[in-house]
């Protein structure tokens, strides 16, 4: 199991990425990266303690130390990804989003305000394509 410390996320298998650095043959970089940030900072996680309460785990346990720290740690967890979820789906960061991938794909570096103001005004119009009758 790896942790990345970037993103929180934890995960059983790295990505494998090749980096080529402008070359067009091999050899290339060999390079492990987060799947879900593609920070390559990640670490294997040791579970030496539990993963609720703190304490030290006995022997023949994984991640919690009893029982009632499973399921509160669950419950907790359950109600993280929830949160998430309902940060994910908020008009304001879909915008945000929006904006980001705008930036991108356009080279250009709007802030929040003025794509609003400037651009978002002009994606959601369709041009009319019906013809107008002389009088």
């Amino acid at each position: 199991m790896f942790y990345c410390p970037e993103c929180g996320y934890e995960f059983e298998k790295a990505v494998q990425v090749f980096e080529s650095h402008g070359l067009t043959t091999p050899p290339f970089e060999r390079v492990y990266r987060c799947p879900n940030c593609g920070g390559e900072s990640f670490h294997e996680k040791t579970d030496t303690h539990c993963r609720c309460c703190g304490g030290k785990l006995p022997k023949d346990r994984k991640d919690y130390c009893t029982e009632a720290c499973a399921n509160k740690g669950k419950r907790l967890w359950t109600m993280e990804l929830k949160r998430r979820k309902e940060e994910f789906s908020s008009p304001l960061n879909k915008i945000v989003r929006e904006v980001t991938a705008y930036n991108q794909l356009n080279g250009t570096n709007y802030s929040y305000g003025q794509y609003v103001a400037l651009i978002k005004p002009k994606k959601g119009k369709k041009k009319c394509i019906a013809k107008k009758r002389d009088s």
